[in-house]
């Protein structure tokens, strides 16, 4: 079996010598594919294709995922007669052998595509193989606009392929011709479409991680990191996943600093994170910002935010629109994986500022200790992609113990935020509450008295799995999750 793979038209224009180095990047890039799957293959090229000769059907899938492929062909590979007067009906002998059958009573339509010089043209070709193959079938009809089968054959020099399948690429941009990129990724839609959208744009990707909500986010945002990864840029077996751990951070936000300005200072300590571990080693950082996609992407606080790194700060996804990265998270796999990840900006997120003015965001960061912030640098964790799951000793808890109504000796733990709780109180008749935030929950609970039983409270309950998991993970038994039925309609996970 032998596939011919044709390279994006943007590198066909380039310089000989860009060309060349190009067509080898992606002919080494196909081969590390292979040989992560274990297969071997006779891989050649020349200067607008390459050529793959194997049996395995597998290719064809792997194939549509490797950047920089216009699209591929299964073919079957015949020597031409030398007698240039025979060529045409020995071509028709090999199409009819492959295609009659599957244009009985169906219509069709022959596409022949040819280079190099020979004695007849492309046109006389198709009318040829059309008239006889139309007078040979039963019941077939040929259609030039909407075809249920159509006859590709290619010609080059002395070599005729019968084109039995065809491939398309989602894009077809190389990767690794730019410098490498620190994407920032959070797990959901958007960071794993901008994630992807920089490798498709050329780029060595390493991913940062903000933990925010221990192991069980942390697993989810390693498996999108771990997909993306295998799919789509195997050769780059030295990305890395960097882990910070800004739970402190988190719990200093909620407690110290205006509601209104929250979540464009949690940004801004990213990026003044990220801009010192990337310093003299990544050449941008990547964000997942569409613009006036939420508070905190208008063009004004973008702006602020950008102002707290020293890096180049690349969008790639500003312009578009939310539906545009949900379907474009279908077309590479990550959909999924988004739509069981928890969204958390809300747990911050309380009438935000649109606008926010720089003297406010610069008063409220001085209620924070820049301390925290280097101490986060100083304990991340760094981890090659294609290791970490392997190496991951998290192991998830399938079965997440849940009630509906607590029992007279059960303590309920509202784990919401206090101004949440002021708003909206939680009121059970002889039952006792205990109100202790979830940024603290953690390191609380094993102050509690531990031969009672706990169940865990949230509105939206996203919280509540977490901290069920995490605790679980630690050896305590005492725990279920409190759901109210009336709030299944908030589920998310």
């Amino acid at each position: 079996m032998k596939y011919i793979v044709k390279i994006s038209p943007e590198l066909t224009i380039k310089s000989r010598p860009v060309r060349k180095r190009s067509i080898l990047l992606l002919k080494n890039n196909i081969k590390k594919h292979f040989e992560y799957e274990n297969l071997k293959a006779n891989v050649t090229w020349n200067w607008d294709r390459i050529n793959i000769e194997w049996t395995d059907k597998k290719i064809f899938s792997l194939l549509k995922n490797i950047p920089w492929i216009s699209n591929f062909l299964e073919v079957d590979t015949f020597l031409l007669p030398e007698n240039e007067n025979d060529i045409f009906d020995f071509i028709l002998s090999k199409t009819i052998d492959y295609y009659l059958d599957k244009i009985n009573n169906k219509s069709f339509v022959v596409r022949v595509k040819r280079s190099w010089e020979h004695n007849f043209k492309s046109v006389d070709l198709e009318k040829y193989l059309w008239w006889l193959l139309l007078k040979n079938s039963n019941n077939s009809k040929v259609s030039l606009k909407e075809p249920d089968i159509i006859v590709n054959i290619e010609i080059k020099n002395k070599k005729m392929h019968i084109v039995k399948e065809r491939g398309e690429w989602l894009w077809w941009f190389p990767i690794w011709f730019q410098d490498k990129v620190l994407s920032l990724i959070s797990g959901w839609f958007d960071s794993a479409v901008s994630t992807f959208s920089m490798m498709k744009r050329w780029c060595e990707v390493d991913y940062l991680f903000f933990n925010l909500w221990w192991n069980a986010h942390e697993l989810w945002v390693k498996q999108v990191s771990y997909y993306l990864w295998k799919t789509f840029s195997i050769p780059h077996k030295r990305a890395r996943f960097i882990t910070i751990n800004f739970e402190e951070i988190l719990k200093e936000l909620l407690e110290k600093v205006n509601h209104k300005f929250r979540w464009i200072i949690l940004k801004r300590f990213m990026l003044r994170v990220a801009s010192i571990i990337s310093e003299d080693f990544y050449f941008a950082l990547v964000k997942w910002d569409s613009l006036w996609q939420v508070s905190s992407q208008t063009l004004k606080n973008m702006h602020i935010i950008d102002k707290a790194s020293t890096n180049l700060v690349l969008r790639p996804l500003i312009w578009t629109n939310k539906q545009t990265i949900v379907d474009i998270s279908k077309e590479i796999g990550t959909y999924n994986f988004a739509c069981n990840m928890p969204e958390y900006c809300w747990i911050i997120s309380d009438k935000p500022s649109t606008w926010a003015n720089i003297d406010d965001i610069l008063n409220e960061e001085k209620k924070i200790s820049n301390n925290i912030l280097i101490k986060s640098v100083e304990w991340r964790k760094t981890e090659f992609v294609k290791d970490m799951m392997e190496q991951y000793k998290w192991k998830e808890s399938t079965d997440i113990e849940v009630v509906f109504l607590p029992w007279d000796n059960e303590i309920v733990i509202d784990i919401r935020e206090k101004s949440n709780i002021e708003k909206k109180p939680l009121i059970l008749e002889n039952i006792e509450i205990l109100n202790i935030p979830f940024f603290d929950i953690n390191n609380v609970f094993k102050s509690l008295d531990l031969t009672k039983n706990y169940l865990f409270y949230c509105e939206k309950w996203i919280l509540s799995n977490l901290h069920w998991l995490y605790l679980k993970e630690k050896g305590y038994n005492n725990i279920k999750v409190l759901r109210f039925l009336e709030n299944d309609k908030n589920c998310k996970i």
